[in-house]
C-alpha cells in the first residue's frame, strides 16, 4: 500500500446470510470477520484482507475496475470495485448476492471539500535567495520576488481555512512533486499543469500585468489540482497549503 493515497472499504457483515449453514459458534465467527479492502487511486494498487491476513493483492496500471473472489472457511466474498463516469469509484461486498453492510473510511481531510485557491500577490523584498533562471544576483544580496498568496476555501465551514505564501518556483516544484507520485498511473496525463516560465530578458516579472496574469493562471492551476483524485495524499501538498497547522 505504501504512501499512496487510498481508499479503505471496511466490510462486515453483521448477520451471516441465512443460507449458510454451519453451528452456533460458525455463525458467530462469520458475523465478527471483518474484511478490508485498500485500493490506491494513484497507481491502481488493491489489497484485501481477511481480519487483517492479507487474501488478494494486484496492480491495475490503468484502471477501469475488478472483481475479486476471496474464499475464506468456505464462504466467497465478492468484491467489485467499479470506476465511473467522473474518475471515482465505488465498493460493494456481496455473498450469495447480499450485499454486506460497508463503511468507508475517508481522509482526515475530506478533498471534496477543499479549494485552493491564489487569491492576491505582491512584491517583496528577499535575502539569501537566488532568483529564478539565469542570471541570478549573489545570495547575500536582496532582490524582489513576486509571492502568492494560496488559501484553502472550505465549501462545509464556508471560510478560509487556511493560507500561505509561495513564489513561483514553489508551484512547479509542487507540480513536479505530483507528476512524481503519479508516474506509472493512468491519472497521470490529467495532471494539471502551472502556467509556463517567461525569459527575464523579454519579460518584465515584477510588473503589475504580468503579476497579475500569473495569478489568475496560478489560480486556475491550484483550483484544478484540488479536484484532482487523491492530491491530499501527495507529500508535502497539505504543508505547501498550509493545513498542517490547521
Amino acid at each position: 500500500m505504501g504512501n499512496a493515497p487510498a481508499t479503505r472499504l471496511t466490510i462486515w457483515p453483521l448477520h451471516p446470510p441465512a443460507d449458510i449453514s454451519g453451528n452456533a459458534s460458525r455463525r458467530i465467527s462469520l458475523s465478527s470477520d471483518h474484511l478490508r479492502l485498500y485500493h490506491s487511486h494513484v497507481d491502481g494498487t488493491r489489497t484485501i484482507l481477511i481480519n487483517e491476513q492479507e487474501m488478494h493483492k494486484s496492480k491495475k496500471g490503468f484502471d477501469t475496475g475488478s472483481v475479486h473472489n476471496i474464499d475464506y472457511n468456505g464462504v466467497t466474498y465478492v468484491v467489485t470495485i467499479k470506476a465511473t463516469m467522473t474518475g471515482s469509484f465505488t465498493y460493494t461486498c456481496t455473498v450469495n448476492n447480499k450485499a454486506l453492510k460497508s463503511h468507508l473510511e475517508r481522509p482526515a481531510v475530506a478533498q471534496g471539500d477543499l479549494v485552493f485557491r491564489v487569491s492576491s500577490v505582491h512584491v517583496e523584498d528577499m535575502m539569501g535567495m537566488m532568483s529564478e533562471g539565469a542570471g541570478a544576483p549573489p545570495a547575500s544580496e536582496p532582490q524582489k520576488v513576486g509571492m502568492y498568496s494560496v488559501e484553502v476555501f472550505s465549501k462545509e465551514a464556508g471560510q478560509v481555512i487556511s493560507n500561505s505564501e509561495k513564489r513561483f518556483s514553489d508551484f512547479v516544484a509542487l507540480y513536479e512533486t505530483v507528476r512524481m507520485m503519479y508516474g506509472g498511473s493512468h491519472l497521470a496525463k490529467n495532471i494539471p499543469p502551472p502556467p509556463g516560465k517567461q525569459l527575464k530578458m523579454t519579460t518584465d516579472h515584477l510588473s503589475q500585468n504580468f503579476l497579475d496574469d500569473r495569478k489568475e493562471k496560478l489560480d486556475n492551476f491550484m483550483k484544478k489540482l484540488s479536484d484532482f483524485p487523491g492530491i491530499m495524499g501527495v507529500p508535502g501538498i497539505q504543508g505547501f497549503c498550509g493545513l498542517d497547522s490547521v
